[in-house]
């Protein structure tokens, strides 16, 4: 699986940018050996579980160091917004309905895994540089937005819940044992996020070669996996998310 992200070019010198380096080559690394650990295994090995939550948060840090200090209340507006749904989600089932985490994504906060917050900031960040790149007018990207994160949770969420075991619904659906609510709130909620994101965050192209990595990631291992249907929904993803003119 490539890693395109890498070879994006970087404000060059400097520390932030030795530790931009260090963190795309971790994340990278575990990238790339998630993938391999689905090709030749079951998953990774007994002992590897933390990879899973160390891969989000790499992620997420990555989003933070390649964003002006100045701008960081866009992507922690999508990780708050994003954290307290998952809260009221755990707690009440509103908005997505019942489900509940199991440990493998680490330490949690209610029942919430932490690093939940790095993934909600990691699409949102994908998104809104990607509509950006697209050249939609800010009015309809709270819309097209939420419509586009419900989209990446069509793939998300059948593997997290089912063979990667990160969470588990207390009510089937239709979708992959999914209950429509879900993509419902999903809606819902990605849209209060880009209601509130400030009109003065742009992300870097090099977050939208990121979050299109980390749904590369999820085609890879559903297709290696048997989800031939989500590989081929993630990889069009992707291409949309890549298919926008380069912004200056």
């Amino acid at each position: 699986m490539s890693t395109p992200e890498l070879t994006i070019p970087l404000q060059p010198g400097g520390p932030l940018a030795a530790l931009r380096r260090l963190l795309a080559m971790a994340y990278a690394f575990l990238c790339v050996g998630g993938v391999v650990s689905y090709a030749f295994t079951s998953g990774p090995p007994e002992g590897l579980t933390w990879t899973a939550p160390a891969y989000l948060a790499l992620s997420g840090a990555l989003v933070l160091a390649c964003t002006p200090l100045k701008q960081w209340q866009g992507p922690l507006t999508a990780a708050l917004i994003g954290f307290a749904s998952e809260l009221s989600g755990v707690a009440f089932g509103l908005p997505y309905g019942h489900y509940e985490y199991t440990p493998v994504l680490g330490p949690a906060l209610l029942g919430v895994p932490l690093v939940l917050t790095c993934a909600w900031l990691v699409l949102a960040a994908h998104v809104r540089g990607a509509l950006d790149a697209w050249r939609v007018p800010a009015s309809a990207q709270p819309v097209l937005g939420a419509a586009w994160m419900t989209a990446l949770d069509l793939v998300i969420d059948p593997l997290a819940a089912g063979p990667l075991g990160y969470w588990s619904w207390s009510a089937g659906g239709v979708y992959y044992g999914i209950p429509a609510t879900n993509f419902a709130g999903w809606f819902v909620v990605s849209m209060v996020i880009f209601l509130a994101l400030p009109a003065s965050w742009r992300p870097q192209r090099s977050l939208v070669w990121l979050g299109a990595s980390v749904m590369a990631f999820f085609a890879a291992l559903a297709l290696l996996l048997g989800y031939v249907w989500l590989g081929a929904l993630s990889l069009v993803l992707v291409a949309l998310g890549l298919g926008g003119r380069r912004l200056p």
